[in-house]
């Protein structure tokens, strides 16, 4: 290979090192408005969870209010019974009837409350005809905690299924990709320094070294841009 077209060679190296360097520039911007949509729907869905969380708790916090007041108005009733079992004991019905009554309106009274608060479940509807149990119902609160925060995920609609873990990995691979392309955009730079000072050298021994060397670095750096960062 002649001195000229050597240095042809290399001039054309430069040229294709100066353009590859931008195309991976251009390359490594374009996925990198992926990773900010990624960052922003991954802030979404978390502030989503958090504030559904929040919901939640506050739901609960209210439904174990209500519950304890129903467990006072079932402690009332108790009482009332105890003292219509007094009155009949002491021979007076029509007095005990009236206890056992009140007893009895105040326990229904407590299950319509409970049942229109949600605490015993939003499908629980009150029966006015039906008699209230005579022992209070159980009230679990991790579970009924575990049921309202289905609800509010259900809530969220056709966006329920939400996972901000997974937006915010796809973007941390998309950085990755982005660091990889900058280390091959780097090696690219060094191709057209070494091609640079090659075309200027008078020695035609390091002029041919760094062809070679520019060749290389080209070559590496594609390769290496392809494997691990520029294709999707």
């Amino acid at each position: 290979m002649t001195p000229t077209s050597v240095k042809r060679w290399i001039a054309l190296l430069i040229g294709v090192a100066t353009i590859s360097a931008g195309v991976l520039t251009w390359r490594g911007g374009q996925i990198g408005s992926s990773a900010s949509f990624n960052d922003r729907q991954s802030v979404g869905e978390q502030v989503d969870l958090d504030n559904a969380e929040v919901d939640v708790t506050i739901e609960a916090a209210r439904q174990a209010r209500q519950y304890d007041r129903y467990l006072a108005e079932y402690a009332v009733a108790d009482g009332l019974d105890n003292d219509a079992e007094q009155l009949r004991t002491a021979g007076k019905p029509e007095l005990a009837d009236l206890a056992a009554r009140q007893a009895d309106q105040r326990r229904q009274a407590a299950e319509t409350r409970a049942n229109d608060a949600g605490v015993f479940g939003s499908l629980t509807l009150s029966d006015p005809h039906s008699a209230a149990p005579t022992t209070p119902r159980v009230f679990d609160l991790q579970e009924r905690v575990h049921e309202l925060r289905v609800l509010e995920t259900t809530s969220l609609g056709s966006s329920g299924d939400l996972q901000p873990q997974k937006w915010a990995d796809k973007s941390d691979r998309i950085r990755v990709r982005i660091r990889n392309l900058t280390y091959w955009v780097g090696l690219l730079l060094i191709a057209v320094v070494t091609l640079t000072a090659a075309e200027v050298t008078v020695s035609q021994r390091l002029r041919r070294s760094g062809l070679v060397f520019g060749v290389v670095c080209i070559g590496t750096a594609w390769i290496g841009a392809l494997a691990t960062g520029f294709a999707t």
